[in-house]
């Protein structure tokens, strides 16, 4: 589904933060990307989503560079999430303003009259978490971090994107609330059969989840193991190993 070939990402200072690095991802991978803070693995991202340019090499998209989508095209195959909510949704709107700006977002609309497009998003919700769907009116700010992202998610993965990209998104929440949306997480990943890749420096989620880990270290490759090489999943191992 990915594939990065000698990818470099160099910044106007002459810094290289990202250096000749190359992978594939295939279809329904879970990876998990490890690395010590300034390793280079939110810029990966970044690269990958286009928020960055790529200073060298080439990112494939389903065989295609992504530089031949359009922004618009590009957005509605890949979701970004990242520990800051307001990346992704309004804070001052309420549940049903943000789903409706994504809808609208994706050229995509719930069809019936109001109430029954209502009914359908309050439904569609309380797959994910019973108060969503009961609080269709409520401002963002008012709910739980967590909460928060749960509905990101929900709203996000509604239109079953090909690739979900998540940079940090529980490092925000309580170490409780963070485990409870890691396992959503996963459940979601799994029950939606989506290729993701995921940032982290928690390895306990690194040990539990994924099928393949990728470490990055000063930019380059240091690691990229599968289940098949389980006993790299290892948290001594991998803290030795990327820290």
């Amino acid at each position: 589904m990915i594939r990065l070939e000698h990818v470099t990402f160099t910044l106007p200072s002459g810094q290289t933060i990202i250096d000749d690095f190359s992978c594939t991802i295939k279809p329904q991978d879970f990876v998990i990307l490890l690395g010590s803070n300034g390793s280079g693995k939110s810029s990966l991202i970044k690269l990958i989503n286009k928020t960055y340019p790529l200073t060298k090499g080439k990112i494939l998209f389903n065989g295609k560079d992504i530089n031949t989508f359009s922004h618009t095209a590009f957005s509605k195959k890949i979701v970004s999430l990242t520990q800051f909510v307001r990346d992704s949704l309004f804070l001052d709107l309420t549940i049903e303003e943000n789903a409706k700006l994504i809808e609208m977002a994706y050229g995509k609309f719930l069809h019936g009259t109001h109430a029954e497009r209502k009914e359908q998003l309050v439904e569609y919700l309380k797959q994910f978490n019973p108060k969503l769907g009961n609080a269709l009116k409520t401002p963002l700010y008012n709910l739980s971090g967590g909460e928060q992202q749960v509905l990101a998610f929900a709203l996000y993965l509604q239109h079953q994107p090909d690739l979900l990209l998540l940079d940090e998104h529980t490092s925000a929440l309580d170490p409780k609330i963070a485990e409870n949306v890691m396992a959503f997480t996963a459940t979601i990943i799994k029950e939606k059969k989506l290729t993701a890749i995921m940032t982290t420096h928690n390895l306990d989620f690194a040990e539990l989840y994924g099928n393949r880990i990728i470490a990055i270290q000063h930019g380059q490759l240091l690691l990229d193991s599968d289940e098949t090489n389980r006993e790299m999943f290892n948290k001594q191992k991998l803290l030795e190993l990327c820290y």
